[in-house]
């Protein structure tokens, strides 16, 4: 008999969900990071929020738990219980950041935990894990990361942003200080 991960996986499965958990969260801190926060990343698959987002002064204003889940996946009722509980222990803005989910109306009720949610609508993956998909026809709900991909997360955190009135100072290309407010 074949290994799981010969079917369902380019590689053994632990493996690859460990892979894949860790990638969005990346990119999520680094785009934080262009936008001129500081940040301090969960450093391995611990307890504990994924991602803490400091302004200029060093308040913490966001905590993060972020989900690079495919569309097949279901969020079970303990992972969520984890998740209000992580998050529910800070005193800032709370906020999931999730690709998608086969049982999405389970995070219907986070607000009422004070836990903003941003849907980024596809999983992130390498290109090797990518093209696997590929191969299989199974791409729905599923990007290449990319500078592309990275520049829609971005733009979709921004306004997410926005939208708390929460001041952003990113540099540009050219180094000149852009400052960018809510409305």
């Amino acid at each position: 008999m074949k290994e799981d991960f010969e079917y369902r996986y380019p590689i053994k499965r632990t493996r690859y969900t460990q892979s894949v958990s860790r990638l969005l969260p990346h990119r999520i801190g680094q785009i934080f990071k262009e936008l001129g926060f500081k940040t301090w990343m969960n450093p391995g698959q611990t307890n504990g929020v994924d991602l803490k987002v400091y302004d200029d002064e060093d308040q913490l204003i966001l905590v993060v738990e972020i989900l690079n889940w495919s569309p097949v996946c279901a969020l079970p009722h303990e992972r969520k219980n984890n998740i209000i509980t992580n998050l529910s222990g800070h005193n800032c803005k709370k906020l999931l950041i999730y690709t998608c989910l086969e049982n999405e109306s389970i995070l219907e009720d986070l607000s009422s935990y004070e836990v903003s949610l941003l849907k980024i609508g596809y999983q992130i993956l390498p290109w090797y894990f990518y093209e696997f998909f590929l191969e299989k026809d199974q791409i729905e709900s599923r990007r290449v990361d990319s500078r592309e991909t990275k520049e829609d997360i971005k733009s979709k955190i921004i306004e997410y942003l926005k939208s708390f009135s929460i001041e952003i100072h990113a540099l540009t290309f050219e180094n000149r200080e852009i400052t960018v407010t809510g409305l």
